[in-house]
């Protein structure tokens, strides 16, 4: 994975800028291969680090420096004006982004699609232009200064720390939303003066003042065409896009992420029809029933006559594998999935893999997963009258004496109770520190800093900011602002990365999801049938056991390995007895964890001491090693 950080306007002297503009780039990941490019003058600094992107590269780090300006760009942008596509190839990407500036302003965003992050400083002027792209595969974070001049921005938190400037004081609040989510959830993050930009969204820095501002949304506007002809056009689109996805890459060392599901079976066949016989797939089991897949990737593979390696992750592997989460992600990160990402990519290097194909966004945009089944349930209560709910139906059902101690009634309270919780909170309506008492789990000074109702603000900013009509597509967009942007593209990049494997994502290339947009809501989610128009549309290309299978979680078995594998105990319960000494955690809510899982529901109490355990293993390489600020 490549980077970019850098500085504008901020109080370092010229000379001094070198030395910072280094100790801003060690903040940035260090992958196999890596090559630095830096400039800096009196105002600016910017340096981009990874695989070189010189001219003829379509991706990698360009970096192009013109008087006072410098403009950096890392990742995979693909532009839409032919002139700044050829010239991009003639003398790089930076150039072609420099002169895309020139022309067009800010506009320029709106000419460069893919997966990237970009800077544009400009010493003179003191102006600056920071962006992501319109999905958020490429993450970027920005802080303003101690002096209150400039902004300070980078890939990484550790790259912003770097600068002299920039304090890194933890946030209790942000710790609490890691807990709350399993991430860090964007536009924060864990540490109190630093930001992250949301997908499709940019940074304008000028007379001192730095603003932000989404410069693309997806549109939601319902196309009138039958079903039959979406359908038709979706797998266009669909080959389009993995076309895009491997433009430039060698087949003979292309392969594709390989679970099974309908997603990665769907990218597989379309690179295995593109591919003419020399596609390749890679998929990772574990020896739990509950937890494998592996039977439905064969399927797969040998429909379409598809070369399919499988590896087997064992509880050695995860104990080996622990640390390094902990070491490549910047912030917290809590998906113990991202165990099973790295030792997929990495058997497909060890096969002479160099760019894979990943499935993920497909849920997101098609609508596959179950909660939004579940909530059409919730949604119909809405649609009772209002004198009849409020007059009839709650009155019998809610002050029914002992109703709690009889079946249906409790049912009826609890589905009324969720009912009566509007989206997107009701999403959340399980979360585990909804009902929990705070002071039970932190200690006091951290419980003051926390507003519990934080993670709902979140949710609630990107279901509002969606300008869909429809509740699902509202979901839709949340999850892919969220549960992508913040969770599945961080595993599925830090991952590979660490790999030594590239990464694209067919399904979520710009028409597909714009294309996802115009599907009305009822052809997404018929009834109760997730996926609906999704797998009508491909019923005649994926194997008919791939469109009728059960959908089927992908986690890590932690919480039944834990309770007999020695390593993962060491491992894990030193953690833990470390975390106490942080003063964030309650120590009896550290210990009942531990023993909770040990006689309890090993798979709940498994994922919080995963997370608990990965917060502090992140500590120990991201804080303990450099100078640790006050937490506030």
């Amino acid at each position: 994975m490549s980077g970019l950080c850098g500085w504008l306007g901020s109080a370092v002297t010229e000379g001094d800028a070198k030395g910072v503009l280094s100790a801003m780039t060690g903040g940035l990941y260090d992958f196999s291969g890596s090559q630095v490019r830096a400039e800096s003058n009196a105002g600016a600094g910017l340096s981009v680090k990874g695989r070189d992107a010189g001219s003829g590269q379509t991706g990698g780090i360009s970096l192009f420096a013109e008087g006072a300006v410098i403009a950096a760009i890392e990742g995979y942008p693909r532009w839409l004006d032919s002139e700044l596509e050829a010239l991009a190839l003639r003398d790089g990407q930076a150039a072609a982004l420099a002169e895309a500036y020139k022309r067009h302003g800010r506009d320029a965003l709106q000419r460069i699609m893919g997966a990237w992050a970009l800077a544009i400083v400009d010493s003179e002027r003191q102006t600056a232009l920071l962006a992501i792209d319109r999905l958020g595969i490429r993450p970027l974070c920005y802080a303003r200064p101690a002096s209150g001049k400039g902004v300070v921005f980078g890939t990484t938190t550790d790259c912003v720390t770097g600068h002299p400037e920039i304090n890194g004081s933890l946030s209790h609040q942000a710790i609490f939303d890691y807990m709350f989510f399993t991430r860090s959830p964007a536009p924060g993050t864990i540490f109190q003066e630093i930001g992250k930009l949301l997908p499709g969204q940019c940074l304008w820095y000028e007379d001192g003042e730095v603003k932000t501002a989404a410069y693309w949304r997806v549109d939601y506007s319902d196309d009138a065409r039958s079903r039959d002809e979406l359908s038709e056009e979706l797998m266009a689109v669909l080959r389009r896009s993995v076309s895009r996805a491997t433009s430039g890459a060698d087949f003979a060392s292309t392969g594709s992420f390989l679970s099974g599901g309908i997603d990665s079976s769907t990218v597989t066949g379309l690179l295995a029809e593109q591919s003419r016989g020399s596609a390749k797939s890679y998929g990772v089991g574990f020896d739990s029933v509950e937890h494998n897949e592996m039977g439905y990737a064969r399927i797969t593979a040998e429909h379409y006559g598809v070369e399919h390696l499988e590896y087997y992750v064992t509880p050695a592997d995860i104990v080996d594998f622990i640390p390094k989460i902990a070491d490549i992600y910047d912030e917290p990160y809590g998906n113990s999935s991202a165990v099973a990402a790295y030792y997929c990519a990495k058997m497909a290097r060890e096969h002479g893999v160099d760019l894979l194909l990943a499935g993920d966004g497909g849920d997101e945009l098609f609508a596959g997963n179950e909660r939004y089944a579940d909530q059409k349930i919730f949604e119909a209560y809405n649609y009772i009258p209002r004198w009849l709910r409020g007059g009839l139906l709650e009155p019998i059902v809610m002050n029914v004496p002992a109703g709690d101690r009889v079946m249906p009634l409790r049912k009826a309270r609890s589905y009324i109770r969720r009912a009566k919780v509007p989206l997107p909170d009701r999403l959340e309506s399980y979360n585990y520190y909804n009902e929990v008492d705070l002071n039970d789990c932190f200690m006091p000074g951290v419980v003051e800093a926390i507003d519990r109702q934080n993670p709902y603000h979140l949710l609630r900013m990107h279901y509002d900011d969606s300008g869909a009509e429809s509740s699902l597509d509202s979901m839709l967009y949340l999850d892919v602002r969220t549960t992508l942007a913040d969770d599945d593209l961080r595993k599925v990049e830090q991952t590979t990365a660490l790999a030594g494997v590239d990464v694209r994502y067919p399904l979520l290339d710009e028409e597909v999801l714009a294309f996802s947009a115009k599907i009305p809501p009822a052809m997404k989610l018929e009834g109760r049938k997730l996926r609906s128009f999704f797998k009508y549309a491909v019923r005649d290309f994926l194997p008919p056991a791939t469109l009728t299978k059960s959908k089927h979680g992908f986690g890590l078995p932690f919480g039944l390995w834990l309770k007999t594998d020695p390593g993962m105990q060491s491992l894990a319960y030193d953690s833990l007895a470390t975390l106490k000494n942080r003063n964030i955690f309650q120590p009896a809510f550290l210990d009942s964890a531990i023993e909770t899982h040990r006689n309890g529901h090993s798979s709940f109490h498994g994922e919080l001491i995963w997370v608990l355990m990965l917060l502090e293993l992140w500590f120990q390489k991201h804080r303990d090693q450099t100078s640790v600020a006050t937490a506030a």
